[in-house]
């Protein structure tokens, strides 16, 4: 069985009104409002990484890594640039084009029916820690020894439910330059070591907690179906995901600044959640970490009633 393995970092709004039938997740491109600091700025990207197994002229077989790159936004196909750091990559990048409007993960197949998930079994969370801790070892964002947490969904941080249970926001998820939509696969939350709390400032009762980092979605696709990645607004190259074997990709779309650690005072991405909300409400951020806590302000959020 096929299976599509989705990672959402760094400052995707998850819009979760609808999260029995669909989940929406918006990027914001910085560069529409005005006064964000150049280092604040994020570059959106998508990589698509999967193997391709080839059998060479003397019978031997081979896997070849293959990826994939969307970069950039966009309201038009255009060249990608990867002059940021992150853009980076150690292997050739096949880039497809740029991120505009509203984006679709669809998945066809006789036995395929629309349906997303949060039931995480014991055995799912130790495959999925294992997963998860092995992909991050090899591009160092934990260490040899260390291990991911797997958790519940519904652990991850949400505007509404948390930092403003009792007020009505009115959220815009149009000013997203992309939107993502999924209908498809199992969620669950990731958090990475240090397990520190986060704080909130001004003092918000019951906010504090320790947030999973980043969001996962896991598809799996039975050997008739096929997943396409369409992109409805824009004429950026559709991307085909083959359902027939066991291949195995590897999705991660992120908006991310150049550099995720940062040395001296660090930038507080987690604010620009709050230019989706209208009107303005009072601002809550997490408090500085410890030099050595890593960046915690990239913290997925939810707003756990807005419509859209």
């Amino acid at each position: 069985m096929t299976k599509i393995s989705v990672n959402f970092k760094n400052l995707c709004a998850l819009f979760t009104k609808k999260l029995n039938d669909e989940l929406m997740v918006g990027l914001l491109d910085l560069t529409d409002f005005y006064g964000v600091p150049q280092e604040d700025i994020h570059y959106p990207k998508i990589t698509i990484e999967t193997e391709k197994t080839i059998t060479n002229p003397n019978g031997e077989t081979v896997s070849i890594p293959q990826v994939y790159t969307y970069a950039g936004f966009s309201e038009i196909n255009g060249n990608c640039s990867h002059e940021s750091e992150a853009h980076a990559s150690d292997q050739p990048l096949e880039c497809m084009g740029r991120l505009f409007g509203k984006i679709i993960l669809e998945v066809h197949g006789h036995e395929v029916k629309p349906g997303l998930s949060q039931q995480l079994s014991v055995s799912k969370i130790a495959e999925l820690k294992k997963q998860e801790s092995d992909r991050r070892r090899k591009t160092n964002e934990i260490e040899e020894g260390q291990v991911v947490e797997i958790r519940s969904f519904d652990s991850m941080l949400d505007f509404q439910k948390r930092l403003h249970v009792n007020e009505e926001l009115t959220v815009m998820p149009g000013l997203c330059k992309a939107r993502f939509h999924f209908q498809h696969g199992l969620l669950y939350a990731i958090s990475l070591p240090p397990f520190d709390p986060v704080e909130f400032e001004p003092a918000n009762p019951g906010a504090d907690d320790e947030y999973p980092d980043e969001t996962g979605l896991e598809i799996e696709l039975p050997e008739d179906a096929y997943a396409v990645l369409r992109f409805i607004n824009s004429d950026t190259q559709d991307f085909v995901f083959q359902g027939a074997g066991d291949q195995h990709y590897f999705l991660t779309i992120e908006n991310s600044p150049p550099k995720h650690q940062h040395n001296g005072p660090q930038p507080n991405h987690f604010k620009y959640y709050y230019k989706l909300i209208a009107p303005p409400h009072e601002t809550y951020l997490p408090v500085d970490p410890d030099p050595n806590a890593g960046d915690p302000y990239c913290i997925n959020g939810g707003f756990g009633i807005t419509g859209y």
